[in-house]
C-alpha cells in the first residue's frame, strides 16, 4: 500500500546516480484534465507547497516532489548544480506527468521550470512563476543581494546537528503551517542531510545563474504568469527593484504573459497568499484545457 503525506499519496521513482541507485520521492493528489507539477525554491522540499497544493488539487491532478537530500528523497554526493536539478525535474516530469501540464516554480524553481518547459514543449501548456530568481536580474546582482546566504546555509547545518533546526524552521519558513503538514516539514527539513543538501544547492546556485545569463534568457513560448512579492511601494522603488523588473520583462516577452503582484512583501507567497497562487494556476488550467480540447 502506498504511503500518505499531507500533500497526497507518496511514491518513489529510482534513478541511477553515478554507481548507485537513488530514489526520488513524489506525491500525487487530485483529479482533472490538467496536471500541475510544483518545483520548490532553493534548499526547500515539497512542504513549501503545503497550503497552495490542496487548493489546486480541487480542480487538477497535482504532483509535488523532493529534490535529492530534501524531504523524503535520497541524498547524493554529487554537487547540486543547476543541471543536476533540471535532470531530476525532467525525470519526474517524464515519468509521473502525462497529457497537458502546468509547471509552477518558486524562487530558484522558476528557472528550472522555464528550462523544463523549453525541453518539453509538447507537454507543458503553461507556467506560473512565484517570486522567481531569474537570470534576467543578473547573476552578480543576485549574488550581492544574497550576500548572507552562505552563512545562513552553513548555520543551518550546525543547527541541524544540535537538533535545533526544525524548531527554527517552525517559527520562520513554516510558521503558516499546522497539523500533519507542519510535522512533516519540521521533521524532514530539520535533518542534517537536508541542511547539507540545501547548502550544496546554494553553493552551486550563482555559478548556475551565470551560465543561464550567458546562454539566455530562457523564456519558453508558453502561456506564462509571473507573481511578484510586493517589496516596493513607490514608483522609484519599483524602478530600482531588479527582481520586479526581471519578472516584468519575462512576462512581456511572451504573447500570453501576465504579471501580478502579491499583497505582502513575503518571498514565500505560496505560504502567505496560497489563494492567489491557486487562482493563477486555475486561470492557466482553464486556458490550457480549452486549448488542448480544441
Amino acid at each position: 500500500m502506498s504511503e500518505r503525506s499531507a500533500l497526497g499519496t507518496s511514491d518513489h521513482l529510482t534513478v541511477q546516480d553515478e554507481r548507485h541507485p537513488r530514489r526520488i520521492h513524489y506525491c500525487t493528489d487530485g483529479h482533472g484534465p490538467v496536471t500541475v507539477m510544483f518545483e520548490a525554491g532553493l534548499g526547500k522540499s515539497r512542504s513549501t507547497w503545503a497550503l497552495a497544493q490542496p487548493l489546486v488539487a480541487r480542480f487538477a491532478r497535482t504532483v509535488v516532489y523532493d529534490r535529492a537530500g530534501l524531504g523524503r528523497s535520497d541524498a547524493t554526493v554529487a554537487p547540486r548544480t543547476f543541471g543536476a536539478l533540471l535532470r531530476d525535474h525532467l525525470t519526474v516530469l517524464d515519468t509521473v506527468v502525462s497529457g497537458p501540464c502546468i509547471l509552477v516554480g518558486h524562487s530558484y524553481g522558476g528557472p528550472i521550470v522555464r528550462r523544463a518547459a523549453a525541453e518539453r514543449p509538447e507537454k507543458v501548456a503553461g507556467i506560473v512563476l512565484v517570486d522567481e530568481v531569474s537570470e534576467l536580474a543578473g547573476a552578480d546582482l543576485l549574488r550581492r543581494a544574497m550576500g548572507g546566504a552562505g552563512a545562513l546555509y552553513g548555520a543551518q547545518v550546525w543547527l541541524a546537528r544540535l537538533g535545533l533546526l526544525g524548531q527554527v524552521l517552525r517559527r520562520t519558513y513554516f510558521r503558516a503551517l499546522e497539523g500533519e503538514a507542519l510535522r512533516e516539514a519540521v521533521a524532514e527539513s530539520g535533518r542534517v542531510g537536508a541542511a547539507k543538501a540545501a547548502r550544496s544547492e546554494w553553493q552551486n546556485m550563482i555559478p548556475g545563474m551565470h551560465d543561464l545569463e550567458a546562454t539566455g534568457p530562457h523564456i519558453p513560448a508558453v502561456t506564462l504568469t509571473e507573481i511578484t512579492s510586493k517589496r516596493s511601494r513607490t514608483a522609484e522603488e519599483f524602478d530600482n527593484d531588479f527582481i520586479y523588473q526581471s519578472h516584468r520583462a519575462t512576462a512581456a516577452a511572451v504573447a500570453d504573459g501576465r504579471h501580478v503582484s502579491s499583497h505582502s512583501r513575503d518571498h514565500y507567497i505560496q505560504l502567505v497568499e496560497p489563494e492567489l497562487v491557486a487562482a493563477e494556476i486555475r486561470r492557466l488550467s482553464d486556458l490550457s484545457h480549452i486549448r488542448f480540447s480544441a
